[in-house]
């Protein structure tokens, strides 16, 4: 199953597949996001999910607050 992920405020749209982390299917891609580790232990690449769903995969928590995920 493929999902349609839309940056905002540039309205880019890609496409990720099912257990494909968003920041690897953007790189794939050519999509510019902000990242530093690749790793889930930075929080660099941290977004604000404005619409649908996501299952955040393998992180520290220290990455992400209570709030966030």
């Amino acid at each position: 199953m493929t999902f349609t992920v839309t940056v905002q405020p540039s309205g880019r749209s890609f496409s990720v597949e099912r257990d494909e982390p968003i920041l690897a299917a953007a790189i794939r891609q050519g999509i510019g996001l902000p990242y530093g580790c690749k790793d889930g232990a930075c929080g660099t690449c941290k977004s604000r999910l404005l619409e649908g769903r996501v299952i955040h995969g393998v992180h520290q928590h220290k990455a992400l607050s209570v709030e966030e995920e």
